[in-house]
């Protein structure tokens, strides 16, 4: 028998760690937006790409440590998981932390929202561990466009578990490396 947690059932297999969702630290959170774009500097971090790294950030760092380093909540949307805060972040940093512009992509490709720093991050307000895990995810997926990144979202069980426009389960991350099983559902 398959143990999900699917639509709000949990089943009696599923892990019961408590989901450590912190508050949203203000300072932080921009500080996170700062690193990417500061560190991602090859054209590709636009929005997508943007949502997406703070998703694989906070779901990745939550596998390995229970909590995630933004303490936002991801939305299930049809362009993949989406922070629920970043859209009201970006634009109160937009003109004094970023800026953001939109950028031609090429034919088929919908214009980029290209994001890039004006100020720098500061490093200390963050862990080692999260520190490393920023590290990680940045190099991780810098060549990758955000089309790229969504398409990888949405094979993972975070985003395949939740119905359209819920709150994602954090504790649906230890479901990830079960693709098969997710598929059969």
């Amino acid at each position: 028998m398959v143990a999900w947690y699917i639509y709000g059932i949990m089943d009696s297999k599923m892990p019961k760690k408590q989901t450590k969702v912190a508050k949203i630290n203000l300072k932080k959170y921009k500080n996170v937006i700062l690193f990417f774009a500061n560190k991602i500097q090859n054209g590709t971090l636009g929005k997508v790409k943007l949502m997406k790294l703070l998703y694989f950030l906070d779901f990745d760092f939550f596998e390995k440590y229970g909590s995630s380093v933004t303490g936002d909540r991801y939305l299930r949307w049809e362009m993949g998981p989406v922070p629920e805060h970043a859209q009201k972040i970006l634009k109160a940093m937009t003109g004094k932390e970023i800026t953001v512009s939109k950028r031609k992509m090429s034919s088929g490709l919908n214009d980029q929202e290209h994001i890039e720093t004006i100020d720098q991050f500061n490093l200390t307000l963050f862990s080692k561990e999260e520190l490393l895990m920023m590290e990680k995810i940045a190099d991780k997926w810098e060549r990758f466009s955000g089309s790229e990144m969504k398409e990888a979202s949405h094979g993972e069980a975070p985003w395949i578990a939740t119905k359209p426009d819920e709150v994602i389960d954090y504790n649906l991350v230890y479901y990830r490396n079960k693709y098969g099983e997710m598929a059969n559902i």
